[in-house]
């Protein structure tokens, strides 16, 4: 596994103790960053109280927010352990340094909860015992949806397609995944079995934020370790497609997007790999125009993938730059350029 920044520790803010009630199995994993409102909504549903009682331990980091939201959270939530970071270490830096808390404190699994998510305890034990009942699972998934009524179901599967270089993630039950894809744990909701985490690592965090999901799936396939979704299990999200995204967001997608193919993509569907990766993202990007995204935004896209090609990683610079030559070629024609190169 690729290096990794060195690790820097969280401090304790309050809150419930290290390590949670005795014999707790189950760490629940929360990053906020600039998010009260979406953490403490996310705590609400999980009910931490009744959570302690079931063998669930909570516990939240503030990834370097700019205000101190902190000691709201302890305030809200006496029953969560709360950790405070100087310096926003990302999706992957933050998780990782509560997945290392799961693994020194002797959990069998951790939930690695997205902050803007919401997932009921019941939903958690439903994991648990898929967890239980299949000793050769490395990780689950619970079903996604995007209200809080289960009306409107998102995801039910996820896998990886070599081929169209694509995430396929089929909102109904049902279809199958090709013999060779590869299986997708979506990093929103995923329980992960600490075992699995010892054997491959955690979260790559080169990446920073995004397509860390979808290398910890490659590299738990490649140990020969399986995921799958569980449809007992359901949760809320606002899930976001690519025009929703922020412009820091759209950056870390699309640079992040050639360091995974790059590195993962089997021999068999590696022939005109860059031409491809290239083709796809002008056509990802010719959507965001077409949506409206404006020019902050569709220049963060187009530094994104200039860094990419060019092999960056890490934390994103505070002012990505690509040259105006490239700027220009991009915008000037992406859907053709893009059909004509994949």
């Amino acid at each position: 596994m690729p290096a990794t920044p060195e690790r820097t520790e969280p401090v304790p803010v309050g809150g419930a103790a290290p390590g949670g009630p005795a014999g707790a199995r189950i760490l629940v994993s929360i990053l906020n960053w600039n998010g009260l409102a979406d953490t403490l909504a996310c705590l609400a549903c999980l009910d931490p109280v009744a959570c302690r009682g079931q063998g669930v331990a909570c516990v939240v980091l503030d990834n370097g927010s700019t205000q101190d939201e902190a000691s709201a959270l302890r305030a809200a939530h006496p029953a969560v352990e709360v950790l405070r970071g100087e310096t926003n270490l990302g999706f992957a830096g933050g998780q990782n340094q509560l997945l290392r808390l799961g693994l020194e404190r002797g959990f069998d699994s951790v939930l690695v909860l997205n902050n803007d998510a919401q997932i009921g305890l019941a939903d958690i034990l439903r994991l648990q015992a898929c967890l239980d009942d299949d000793p050769g699972l490395a990780g689950v998934a619970p079903c996604m949806y995007s209200d809080a009524a289960f009306s409107h179901s998102v995801v039910f599967d996820a896998w990886i397609d070599w081929r169209d270089l694509s995430s396929v993630r089929p909102a109904q039950p049902g279809r199958t995944m090709p013999a060779n894809a590869l299986p997708l744990l979506l990093g929103t909701a995923p329980l992960l079995r600490c075992e699995a985490l010892r054997r491959v690592g955690l979260f790559d965090e080169r990446y920073f934020a995004y397509f860390e999901d979808n290398d910890l799936s490659a590299r738990l396939a490649a140990a020969g370790l399986r995921v799958r979704y569980c449809e007992d299990a359901r949760f809320v999200h606002r899930h976001r497609l690519l025009p929703a995204l922020s412009a820091g967001a759209l950056y870390l997608f699309a640079r992040n997007a050639w360091m995974f193919w790059r590195e993962h993509t089997p021999a068999a569907w590696r022939r005109g790999l860059r031409r491809r990766l290239l083709g796809r993202e002008l056509l990802q990007l010719a959507e965001l125009m077409s949506h409206g995204a404006g020019p902050e935004r569709v220049q963060a896209f187009v530094d994104g993938c200039w860094d990419g090609w060019r092999g960056r990683s890490g934390a994103p610079p505070a002012r990505p730059r690509s040259p105006a030559w490239w700027r220009g070629l991009a915008r000037l024609a992406p859907y053709r350029l893009g059909k004509w190169l994949s």
